[in-house]
């Protein structure tokens, strides 16, 4: 399905109630599609903003300015003097080089900046999707065990109006009941949360079927390719950049054109005139409070991007360790899924028709639901913990 077809469902959606909205069939499209609409909504919201658009020259660093001056003398054989000026200030050569330079890491900020993003709204895709799917499997096992404590609480409803139980057995397996039942109705909660979250995102209603990532190889993470860490560095060249830029060794030349005109009563004469004023930028002049703010700059972003590069790398290897432990327990999962089918088997193959028997079956029922729930939730583990490692790699959807 194309781009437009998917921006015009999102502009359809937002005529609707959310309601409405969460019912469409869009569970064919990829995750790539969903971030390009993802992404086509937040670059419309920005600009609707009006911004301020600045322009420079390639040649003035700053803007022109004209001097007027007229002296009258008070003598009647005296000299008037006129004097008109236009100041410009060039840029020199140094000035022109960091422009050329600046332009480059401008150009390439955009582009990183818009990788980010698209890694950005990746992670809050991700996080909605995966929570989503892990809490559609708590619901159903809870509708399974809701259902099989209301058939066990209505055969003691039975026994006990035969006066064959206790009232504290009928008691204690009614609140295991309404207790499975509270706990469907709260993984339902996080189903409609992880929904919304998902819609204010994205627009679309409903989770795409196929949300399986491709694996990622663990061992060729490269922390410099990630885009946050290339922003940060990018945003230092720029500053440095800036800062050689109002430097005395980027001083701008100092032009003037001069017309004047000279008024006596023996003569009149009309001077023109250039005059330029070159800064000697080869002498080192920089002041104490320039090398004062290069160094905290420095300092400050040394600090900041250690500070980075630590914490995406303790990320990563969390998730890498999530990883091993998860593939190990999948093993241990399936045999003690298996166990409990069996034991269930062998439980209602040898049910016996008194009180504690009903319950023994129940609770290798239950225990089987629980199994194998574990089970496929620890599946749903594996395929987000390989998506939260492409998020930690940078990598966008």
């Amino acid at each position: 399905m194309k781009l437009s077809v998917f921006i015009a469902i999102v502009l359809l959606s937002a005529l609707f109630p959310l309601q409405t909205s969460w019912g469409q069939s869009i569970g064919d499209i990829s995750l790539n599609e969903v971030l390009a609409v993802s992404m086509e909504r937040s670059l419309s919201r920005n600009d609707s903003i009006e911004q301020m658009q600045y322009r420079s020259s390639s040649w003035l660093a700053a803007l022109p300015s004209i001097s007027l001056s007229y002296l009258n003398s008070d003598n009647r054989e005296g000299t008037d003097e006129a004097e008109l000026s236009l100041n410009l200030p060039i840029k020199s050569y140094s000035q022109r080089r960091i422009d050329k330079k600046l332009q480059t890491l401008v150009d390439e900020y955009k582009a990183i900046s818009i990788q980010q993003k698209r890694v950005y709204l990746s992670g809050f895709i991700r996080e909605a999707i995966w929570s989503y799917k892990v809490a559609q499997v708590q619901r159903q096992s809870a509708s399974k065990k809701s259902h099989l404590l209301k058939q066990l609480a209505q055969q003691y409803q039975d026994l006990f109006t035969a006066k064959s139980i206790s009232e504290y057995s009928l008691l204690r397996v009614q609140k295991e009941w309404f207790d499975a039942q509270l706990n469907e109705l709260e993984y339902q909660q996080e189903l409609q949360r992880w929904l919304q979250q998902y819609h204010a995102i994205t627009g679309l209603g409903s989770i795409p079927d196929d949300i399986v990532e491709d694996a990622i190889n663990t061992s060729n993470f490269s922390l410099e390719q990630h885009p946050q860490l290339r922003l940060l560095i990018m945003a230092w060249s720029q500053k440095q950049q800036m800062m050689l830029a109002s430097g005395n060794q980027s001083a701008p030349w100092n032009v003037a054109l001069t017309a004047r005109n000279v008024d006596s009563p023996d003569f009149q004469d009309d001077q023109y005139g250039i005059g330029v004023e070159i800064p000697l930028s080869f002498i080192d002049m920089s002041s104490e409070s320039q090398k004062g703010e290069w160094q905290r700059e420095r300092q400050s972003f040394d600090m900041s991007r250690d500070e980075l590069r630590l914490g995406l790398q303790r990320r990563w290897n969390m998730l890498v360790n999530e990883s091993t432990t998860l593939r190990k327990k999948s093993e241990l999962l399936r045999h003690s899924s298996e166990l409990s089918k069996r034991l269930a088997q062998q439980s209602k193959a040898f049910r016996a028709f008194r009180e504690i028997g009903e319950e023994l079956v129940l609770r290798q029922l239950i225990d089987a639901v629980d199994a194998q729930a574990s089970l496929e939730l620890n599946k749903i583990y594996i395929q987000q913990n390989n998506a939260m490692l492409r998020q930690a790699a940078g990598i966008s959807l």
